[in-house]
């Protein structure tokens, strides 16, 4: 899981590098199982009273990175809706919304909150 210690290390480490924001997110989430939200919707719902969209994400993990771009092997679903992986995906770093590790406790579409609920997160903060 991501470490906020070794974020910050790593971050004050390539301050001043030149390198750019994939370049960054490649070494420091190499081989990790991330997803990545670029601002597109999978999927809206909607009833007469209610709209639900759901937020499309990138699955797969990061391999490399040139410049800009970030190189992921992702896993996509094929036509007979077997999950599988290997299928490489370039990503300019300025389309990425949202990235995070994958972990079994949450997802980023976890963190899409609504504005009530900012109380709780401030709760969850204080210690």
């Amino acid at each position: 899981m991501i470490n906020e210690n070794e974020l910050e290390a790593m971050a004050e480490n390539f301050r001043g590098s030149g390198k750019t924001f994939a370049e960054f997110l490649a070494e420091f989430l190499k081989d990790k199982v991330i997803e990545i939200y670029l601002g597109d919707s999978y999927e809206e719902v909607s009833t007469e009273q209610i709209s639900v969209s759901y937020p499309a994400v990138f699955c797969g993990k990061i391999v490399s990175a040139y410049r800009e771009c970030l190189v992921i092997s992702t896993i996509y679903v094929d036509k007979k809706r077997v999950v599988k992986p290997g299928k490489l995906v370039f990503i300019n770093e300025r389309a990425i919304r949202a990235l995070s590790e994958v972990s079994e406790d949450s997802f980023l579409e976890d963190m899409f909150l609504r504005s009530k609920e900012s109380l709780k997160v401030l709760k969850s903060f204080k210690v």
